[in-house]
């Protein structure tokens, strides 16, 4: 049985962040008991990290005298700084500058936090409307007295650029919708892939759908790292808008998945991240990108022809169809000059393998065969050709029977067949 790790339990759990879209963050943290690394390596002097007062996670940082700062990474495209902040029972006024330098050593104050309450307060700051790039954001402690500590919380840096972001931890329930070139990078909320470097949260159940922005693409997903509490924990991917779609991957462990693309009709995946009430140990969580593929109308696994004396048999499949209309089945005697032989109806809109066969009693020693795909709005696409080339010294079967020596149809007989030549011999098959 694990053993329960109170400490750690509900505090990420219980972050509520409730908008349309999936934020995007270059930077985001959520402290943890080392100096913060996520999106590079971060520098400070005299910082600490408590245990309480947290705001989300296990830890906050906290500035115990005047002059302690933390510096984030230098990031080169900077956008809009947030963070929470409290002061602990002491009443003496704070003073927390918000400064940027373009070499870590000239420092600019852009914005100051003055009087904090003993309760947790969010302050924003838009230094991308400085016009500013390549500069590392430092926070300092600017007061005059106090001992006292003042802590930092839940410190993300957002672009209104999505392209500049680096990292999206999967931090609530939401939605977001997937440009073509764009890519979209999801963590877990911990361990190394994550914004919490020493294991993701307790008691986690959130769910990401990701919508292309275009009708007729799809989405995506490769997989970068599989860290998870093996029959703990565990990342599920649904093929379509919600949970209540085909579940296409459901993995605990640390078997990295394969490329997954989306076969819905609208190119959507939603994703459900669950986590129990103790993470033991710090497991590195999952890191995946996410990125529109154009859809497939028809994706054909199969088309191939097979000869007998007195017939072909022509065979497609196909793993999935979006807004297929019918299939048009060609012939040749030269691989020049064609004709139709057979129409087949498509299924319009399928996630599921469907086979397709067509019987063409033709006994021409050699006939090219392409099949034509037509889409609903009239768009096409062209098979093959393929050949099938019957041998002048092909032996014929004069007859099929089974085992009891009955002589049957061989188009509508299963299982085992044996076919019966012109010379006397046979041949067993499984049909």
């Amino acid at each position: 049985m694990k053993k329960l790790l109170s400490t750690l339990i509900c505090v990420i759990g219980m972050i509520t962040i409730s908008n349309s879209q999936c934020d995007t963050y270059q930077i985001y943290e959520s402290f943890t008991s080392t100096l913060p690394t996520q999106g590079g390596t971060w520098t400070s002097n005299s910082m600490i990290a408590v245990t309480t007062p947290v705001r989300t996670g296990t830890h906050a940082i906290g500035f115990n005298g005047a002059g302690d700062w933390v510096r984030i990474p230098q990031i080169a495209n900077p956008g809009v700084l947030s963070f929470w902040y409290r002061r602990s029972s002491n009443t003496t006024a704070w003073t927390l500058n918000v400064q940027t330098s373009p070499d870590g050593t000239t420092w600019t104050t852009r914005g100051t936090v003055t009087a904090p309450t003993a309760t947790y307060q969010q302050y924003t700051l838009n230094i991308g409307a400085l016009g500013l790039t390549n500069v590392f954001i430092r926070l300092i402690d600017a007061r005059g007295s106090g001992a006292h500590e003042r802590y930092v919380e839940d410190l993300s840096l957002t672009s209104t650029v999505t392209s500049n972001n680096i990292l999206i931890p999967f931090l609530a329930s939401c939605s977001y919708t997937l440009n073509t070139g764009q890519i979209y990078n999801v963590s877990d909320n911990g361990g190394p892939a994550g914004p919490m470097r020493t294991g993701y949260a307790n008691n986690v159940n959130r769910t990401i759908t990701i919508t292309p922005a275009e009708s007729n693409k799809k989405v995506s997903l490769q997989f970068f790292q599989m860290d998870l509490e093996t029959g703990y924990d565990s990342l599920y991917v649904y093929d379509g808008p919600t949970t209540s779609s085909p579940v296409i991957l459901a993995t605990t462990g640390t078997t990295i998945p394969s490329l997954i693309t989306s076969s819905a009709a609208n190119g959507e995946l939603t994703l459900k991240w669950i986590t129990d009430v103790s993470n033991v140990g710090a497991w590195g969580g999952f890191l995946f990108e996410a990125s529109i593929v154009t859809a497939l109308p028809v994706e054909l696994t199969q088309f191939e022809a097979v000869g007998h004396p007195q017939w072909n048999v022509v065979k497609w499949a196909t793993a999935s169809e979006q807004n297929s209309d019918y299939f048009s089945l060609e012939s040749s005697i030269d691989g020049e000059t064609w004709r139709e032989i057979a129409k087949r109806s498509a299924a319009g809109n399928s996630i599921q393998n469907i086979k397709y066969s067509w019987i063409d009693y033709t006994q021409k020693e050699l006939t090219y065969y392409r099949l034509v795909q037509f889409d609903i709005d009239g768009k096409f696409k062209i098979y093959g050709p393929i050949i099938v080339k019957k041998s002048s010294t092909n032996k014929t079967i004069v007859k099929y029977i089974n085992l009891m020596g009955q002589e049957i149809n061989p188009l509508t007989t299963t299982g085992l067949v044996i076919e019966v030549f012109d010379d006397g011999s046979i041949r067993k098959v499984i049909r």
